[in-house]
Order: structure tokens, then sequence, then C-alpha cells
């Protein structure tokens, strides 16, 4: 089936590496060429599942194979992030290898020109997750209307549920902190802050929000006040007094 052969091409994503590290994602020249090239994928399965009462003569029928598709694309979507997880992991590896030669050996400017092209890479990759996502969820939202319209109801898989992390700080505070954070772990402070603003609102709950806005968090992270640098600064100081504790 043509359906088939569309989760398989939106499901993975080519990746070339170069020297070691992250370099760039095959057949990408820009993000219209490389949605177009989705959207050719996507019209001839969207051709195959409008015409599937045709090809599928029993509701029953119809019923199993729309419901096998919409559990595909969920797996599928699951696999995909976990992918891009791991092909970024595999890149901080090789960057995090890298550090000596760029200490002892490279010279300023070619580890700057070095992290410039990793950066670029990165986005490219997210970019690319992005749209294969998008189109991911149009498919299943296609899936369930032809479905509902033939009188089936789809049924999402129910989705491991996660806890939120509590913690007695505002969002301010909350943003603030991750700044601190990221600076003493990665040296490059132009890391993607919308990216890690929803990273943070998604996985944390604030004293004052279960479900802190990621807007808001990223405005915090260039508008910092006084009082939210004072209580920060007090609670990095009582971790590391419990670590020093901890380990003496």
């Amino acid at each position: 089936m043509v359906a088939y052969d569309f989760i398989e091409k939106i499901g993975r994503i080519k990746i070339n590496y170069r020297r070691k590290c992250l370099g760039v994602l095959e057949e990408f020249t820009s993000e219209a060429a490389y949605n177009d090239k989705l959207d050719k994928y996507f019209r001839e399965f969207r051709k195959e599942i409008i015409n599937l009462p045709f090809l599928v003569n029993t509701r029953q029928s119809r019923k199993t194979v729309l419901k096998n598709l919409h559990d595909e694309f969920i797996h599928t979507k699951e696999s995909l992030n976990g992918q891009v997880n791991r092909t970024l992991q595999e890149s901080y590896d090789c960057i995090y290898k890298r550090k000596f030669c760029f200490r002892y050996i490279y010279p300023r400017f070619l580890k700057k020109r070095y992290l410039t092209k990793v950066r670029s890479a990165y986005q490219k990759l997210h970019l690319v997750c992005l749209l294969h996502n998008n189109k991911i969820e149009e498919a299943m939202e296609m899936l369930k209307s032809i479905a509902l319209n033939d009188g089936i109801e789809l049924k999402t898989i129910e989705q491991a549920s996660f806890e939120r992390i509590k913690i007695n700080l505002s969002s301010p505070e909350l943003a603030f902190l991750s700044i601190l954070i990221m600076k003493k772990i990665a040296q490059d402070e132009n890391f993607n802050r919308t990216l890690f603003s929803n990273i943070l609102a998604d996985h944390f709950s604030t004293k004052k929000a279960d479900a802190p806005k990621a807007s808001q968090i990223r405005k915090q992270f260039t508008e910092v006040n006084d009082n939210v640098r004072k209580n920060v600064g007090k609670l990095l100081t009582e971790l590391s007094a419990t670590c020093m504790s901890e380990h003496s």
C-alpha cells in the first residue's frame, strides 16, 4: 500500500555525519523545497485513503485498516523523535571528545567556525523533525475524518503519562536558574532559547502555575529582576552546600 510507503518515508530522517559530527541533512536545500517533497508523499497517501471504500468492501475491514494506520502513525512519531534524540546525543558526544583539540591544538577561529556549522545543522534537524511531525499529525487528522464519514471512531492509543516536577520557584526564577545551569554545562550561550523554554514549560510546574506558559518563560530569559537573582542565588548556594555535605 502507498499508505505504508508514506509512513516509512515520513518516519525517518536521512542524516550524514562529517568529521565525526552531525553534518548535513540529505535532500535538504530549503524549508520550502523539503516541505514540497513531503507534500508530494502526502498527496499520494491521501489519494489512496480517499479511495479506500472502493478498495475495501466491508465496513469492518475498513475500520481495521484505518485503525492500524492510525496506530502506525502514533508509533512512527515516537520512533522519529527517538531517532532525533539519539542523533543529537551522538553529536554531543562527538563535540565533547573534540574539546581537548579545541583547547590545546586548534586555534580559536576554527572552534568558532566549527560550532557555527554544528549550530546550523541542529537548526536544520529540528526544522525537518517539525515538518515530519506536522505531516504525521495532518495524516492522523485525515484518517479520523475519513473514519467519521464512515461511521467509525478512531480512539487514540493511551500514551504513558508523566508527572511534572514540582518546584518552589516562580516562572522568572525557573528561567533564570535554567540560564545559569546552561551557562555552566554549555560554554556556548547562543543556544535555542525558544526550544529550551518549551521543554521547561512541558516538564515543570512552578509554585504559581501547574502549566507555565513557554512564552512567559522565554520572556524572562532577558528580563531578570534583582529579586529573582537573589532567590536563585540563594537556591544555588543551598544546593551547593547540600552536595558538599553528601560527599563529605
